[in-house]
This record gives structure tokens, sequence and C-alpha cells, in this order.
């Protein structure tokens, strides 16, 4: 039988293929506001649902609540912009590579994490490998520098609402009660932010709804929730680490099914992240 740390490595890791998938739904979407929007609103009603069944979180986390929203907001509204103002996926890789790190040196603050040699080398060798490949990509595409600030940003963002995340999950001590909350939050501050800065949002709905946008609400709840549970099981670097391999995962989409070519760069990137991991995970 599995043990719940095992079962918690193989969802994130499902997780991780998942987050490729709806990525590509919504580099695909012809309106990026619309796309993110539904995709969002999509799993509201989900995240509600979870919070209601398993209960309202303590008003002693409404900081922290507050502040994973803000922050999930941040990159949301990063995500479509960046998508919107050029080649976003040259420079993603950049965005998800840099997060683990940062989150591996501040979960020793926050979380009083154990942490060895070994663990750190693995979390290292990961983002290196990733990075690498995202240089490689920028260079390759000509990305301007427009795209490595919006990487650059989603990188920050991706990091700061992991590390809330996780102590908003573990300070409630449920993830589907902080889903919950966090959701409300976020949407407000998008709709906010959709209703302020982006114009004829409901004409622009109507016009560009597309059911795959659907899809890749329900996938993104679904990644979301199983990554809020593996913080309450396992060590935040590890969950962070094993996320980021979407990275990975959208590279083999790309070779397997778009039939890109298998550059050196996206070779040595999955061999240098499952060197990473093996590393990691026998700490």
């Amino acid at each position: 039988m599995l043990s719940i740390q095992t079962l918690a490595t193989v969802s994130v890791f499902a997780a991780a293929f998942l987050h490729a998938i709806w990525n590509f739904i919504l580099k695909d979407s012809s309106d990026k506001a619309v796309g993110i929007a539904i995709i969002y609103f999509t799993s509201l009603p989900f995240a509600l649902a979870g919070m209601f069944f398993f209960g309202f979180p303590n008003v002693n986390a409404l900081p922290i609540i507050l502040l994973s929203g803000l922050f999930q907001t941040g990159y949301c509204i990063l995500l479509f912009k960046g998508y919107e103002a050029g080649n976003l996926s040259s420079v993603y890789p950049i965005a998800r590579g840099s997060a683990p790190l940062f989150i591996y040196l501040c979960s020793v603050q926050f979380f009083d994490a154990s942490t060895t040699l070994q663990a750190f080398l693995g979390v290292t060798i990961i983002c290196v490998g990733i990075i690498y490949f995202g240089w490689e990509r920028t260079k390759r595409n000509n990305s301007n520098s427009t795209e490595i600030l919006y990487a650059l940003g989603i990188g920050a963002f991706i990091a700061a609402y992991s590390i809330t995340d996780a102590i908003g999950t573990n300070l409630i001590g449920n993830a589907f009660s902080f889903f919950g909350a966090m959701a409300i939050v976020n949407r407000l501050l998008l709709v906010g932010y959709l209703s302020l800065f982006e114009e004829q949002m409901m004409q622009r709905i109507k016009s560009s709804f597309d059911l795959k946008n659907v899809s890749a609400g329900l996938i993104s709840f679904a990644c979301y929730a199983v990554i809020l549970w593996a913080y309450t099981v396992l060590p935040v670097p590890v969950v962070s680490s094993i996320r980021e391999t979407s990275v990975v995962f959208a590279a083999l989409i790309g070779v397997f099914v778009l039939h890109e070519d298998l550059h050196f760069s996206k070779g040595l990137m999955i061999i240098m992240v499952v060197i990473g991991l093996c590393l990691l995970l026998t700490t």
C-alpha cells in the first residue's frame, strides 16, 4: 500500500503535467484576458464548495489569506499580459525555474525546515537546468526585454504565493478551507482589475467564449487543490521543485505531440531535472 508521502509525490507530478496542459490552453486563447477570466471563475464554485464542506477558516488566518489572494492575482495578471506581450513561452522557464530555489531558502526561515546539502544540490540542479533551457530559448527566439521582465515578475509572484499558500494551508490545517477563502479574495481582485483596465469585458467574453477554457479551469482547480494538500504532507521545497517539472512536461508535449525538435538545451534540462529530483527525493 502506498504511503501518504508517496501518494502526495505522485499527485504533485500529475498536477505538474496538468499545469502544463492548462497553460497550453491559455496560450492558445484568442483573447488572453477572457481566457484567464473563464479559467479562474470556472474553478471558483468548486473552491467554495470545498470550503463549505470542510469548514471556514479561522479569522486569525485572514491576513495570510488576503496576502496569498493578492499574490495569486498578480501572477494571473502578469501571466495573461505576458502572453499578450509576445512569445512569453520562450522565457517562461526562467520564471518557473527561479522560484524553487527562492522557496527552498525561505522555507528554512518560515517552516523551520531541516536542510541538507543533498537537498540543496537537488533543488539547485533542477533550477539551473530549467533556467538554462529558458535562457537558450530567449537567445534562439530573440526575446525582448519586456518578455524577460514579465517572466521575472511571474517568477517572483510564483515564489511569493507558494510561500503564503503553504503557510496558510498549514495554519488553517485544511487545503480546501484555505483554497475557498483565498479564491474569494483573488476573484474579487481579478474582477476589479478586469473592470478597470480591460475594455468591454462582457462583450469580449460573449464573443470569445471557448469551452476549452472551461476545461482548463477544471484542470487548474484540480492542480491547485493537489498542491495545497501536498503542502500538508511533504516539505514545501519538495512540492515546489516537483511542481516546476511542468516545464519538462511542456517540453515533452512539444516534442511528442507538436513534433518540435529535441534541442540540446531541452535534453540537458530533462536530464538535470531528473538528477535533481533523484537527489531531492532520496534525502
